[in-house]
């Protein structure tokens, strides 16, 4: 016959920890952010590669070049701008103490 289990009922006031979210929306928050950078910096990672290949594939035609050209500095200015809110979102979190990224699972 199993055993029984017990059910951890937090006292009043208290906050629950739900599955999955790391105990507050906060912790939700950041890492959704964590996933949005991650997936920003992928992105802007591919088009520079766009570019690069449509350079490369060019043969010399003036408009492909410079069309590629047009990707390549887009790419670095997404880049730019992608380190640029990093690292405001790292001021924040040490001038709050609060965690906003959390990459590598902490913060």
């Amino acid at each position: 016959m199993p055993e029984p289990t017990t059910i951890d009922l937090k006292e009043a006031g208290q906050q629950a920890d739900l599955p999955g979210s790391g105990g507050d929306f906060g912790s939700f928050l950041g890492g959704l952010m964590s996933a949005v950078m991650a997936i920003a910096a992928l992105l802007v990672l591919l088009y520079l590669i766009w570019g690069a290949v449509e350079w490369i594939t060019s043969g010399g035609d003036k408009s492909k070049v410079e069309g590629a050209r047009n990707k390549i500095m887009n790419a670095v200015t997404g880049l730019i701008v992608l380190a640029a809110s990093t690292a405001i979102f790292m001021i924040i979190q040490q001038l709050l103490d609060i965690c906003v990224l959390s990459f590598g699972g902490g913060c």
